[in-house]
């Protein structure tokens, strides 16, 4: 029996209905993900990014994995690995070739249902943003896009944390 699976660093394991799937994570993923963290923690006072966390609790047997999102500095637990929805002010995906259906898709739906104030997927595809805001009954109600190099202005808790796109890399 195995134990354990070694995995290239690019490379995230996916379990799906298919089975087992290996995911390729592009650098202009990870530096996406990388500038954001940063921004949030120079831009957003008394906030400290995470990422690579699950949101919990547990909704239609799912736990979504966002790129990215931001804690109170005083809600922040560094031995932690998941978060409770109702800390999270937004969340953010980044598109990758294999998660372009699932970020647009059915991850609105489960944040939105989460009430997560804002959801931010950012496609390293394409070069654009989509801001969703607003959740209510299990769907956003207030979209904004844009292309890479314009301000993204989320709004966190009486705060704006404004994002500079410009920062992010095309694939």
């Amino acid at each position: 029996m195995l134990d354990e699976i070694q995995l290239p660093r690019n490379v995230r394991l996916r379990l799906t209905r298919n089975g087992l799937t290996f995911v390729p994570v592009t650098q202009a993923h990870l530096t996406a993900q990388r500038r954001i963290a940063n921004q949030i923690e120079e831009r957003l006072p008394g906030w400290l990014p995470v990422g690579e966390f699950k949101v919990v609790p547990a909704r239609e047997g799912y736990k979504p994995e966002p790129d990215a999102s931001a804690l109170p500095v005083d809600q922040f637990d560094p031995a932690k690995s998941e978060f409770d929805e109702s800390l999270l002010p937004f969340v953010v995906e980044v598109v990758s070739p294999e998660s372009k259906n699932r970020d647009y898709n059915s991850k609105s739906d489960h944040y939105a249902l989460r009430g997560i104030p804002a959801y931010l997927v950012v496609n390293v595809l394409t070069a654009r943003w989509t801001l969703l805001t607003q959740p209510e009954n299990g769907e956003y109600q207030h979209t904004v896009s844009g292309a890479f190099g314009q301000e993204i202005e989320i709004p966190v808790a009486g705060q704006t944390l404004t994002l500079d796109s410009a920062q992010f890399m095309r694939v």
